[in-house]
């Protein structure tokens, strides 16, 4: 199963009978199977035909809109949420403050440990006082996560996390790119603009194995409700954003894939991958999500480890059972 990528400006996409076709002018440029496809992923200007939305849908393809910089802006998603009654249960859940508590615990514990890993890997082959440092107050931070009593204390240690962390994640660039905060909205540098441009992404990635498991990724447990937000779906993000989408910012910064060449400064709409960036990006960004590698046991992908997890989140909320993130190797 593929996710197909449509950046072209321009562009439109139509049915073919059992094959999408993707188009400008005259001209087809891209001619893939409905059966193939798992994910399509527009950016900016792209038009889809009715019938070819309607085909997608039916035959269980998720459609992501994105703004031609990467910002998310909705998905069509097929009618599989039939399961009421577990979204009634979601809404239990999040109304159990004594449950969302001891989730979201793990979460932010989850999210810790593994940003712990990230600093931790790298400073085995290069040793830096500062990582050094930020590794042990990001220990003391998990340590007092059981202790916190309420999700605004929660939410308050992970933004301490999260910025020791970022103070420390320049020290791993190695190629001249600068990193000294963490901006968004928009992203103020290369580095930025990959990081947020990965996080887009992969929240697309948490709501579509969330929904595969018939929940609600507007629903969350750490993240509370608000309108148009996919809560539980950045629930799920925060124990993947170092392992996945900061280890490929990394990789790709420090091996050279990425340059300046490939990025574009907007002046206030801010630093932005442009056409020839995504498309690194995106080849490598693919390459991460379904390469095997050895965990528990056996061999798997990322991408089934997003739907392991949703799958462990769904037996969490149905049977108010702990919550087991992912450990980063």
């Amino acid at each position: 199963m593929i996710t197909l990528y449509v950046r072209e400006q321009g562009a439109g996409i139509r049915r073919s009978g059992q094959r999408l076709i993707v188009y400008k002018g005259q001209q087809a440029l891209q001619t893939t199977r409905l059966r193939d496809l798992e994910r399509l992923v527009l950016f900016g200007n792209v038009d889809l035909t009715a019938s070819a939305c309607a085909s997608l849908l039916e035959m269980g393809v998720e459609t992501v809109l994105l703004s031609y910089g990467g910002k998310f802006r909705g998905r069509l998603t097929p009618p599989d949420a039939k399961n009421v009654f577990l979204r009634q249960t979601q809404f239990r859940r999040y109304e159990d403050m004594e449950f969302r508590l001891r989730i979201a615990r793990a979460i932010v514990a989850g999210k810790v440990r593994n940003a712990r890993s990230v600093l931790q890997q790298y400073v085995w082959n290069h040793p830096a006082p500062s990582l050094t440092a930020a590794i042990d107050r990001l220990q003391a931070t998990r340590e007092r996560i059981g202790r916190h009593a309420s999700l605004d204390a929660l939410l308050g240690a992970e933004g301490e996390a999260a910025s020791v962390y970022f103070a420390a994640f320049g020290t791993m660039l190695r190629t001249g790119f600068a990193f000294t905060t963490r901006t968004r909205r928009p992203p103020r540098d290369p580095v930025n603009a990959v990081l947020s441009f990965a996080y887009t992404l992969l929240s697309t990635e948490m709501a579509g194995a969330l929904a595969s498991q018939g929940l609600d990724p507007h629903v969350g447990i750490l993240h509370d409700l608000d309108y148009g937000r996919p809560s539980l779906a950045l629930d799920l993000l925060e124990e993947f954003r170092q392992p996945v989408a900061d280890r490929l910012a990394l990789s790709l910064f420090n091996r050279g894939v990425l340059a300046n060449g490939h990025f574009d400064d907007r002046g206030e709409a801010g630093v932005l991958l442009n056409d020839a960036g995504r498309s690194r990006f995106l080849e490598f960004y693919h390459r991460t999500l379904e390469t095997e590698f050895q965990f528990s046991g056996g061999k798997t992908c990322y991408r089934e480890i997003f739907r392991f997890q949703a799958r462990r989140m769904r037996i969490a909320l149905e049977n108010e059972t702990d919550y087991i993130t992912y450990a980063a190797r």
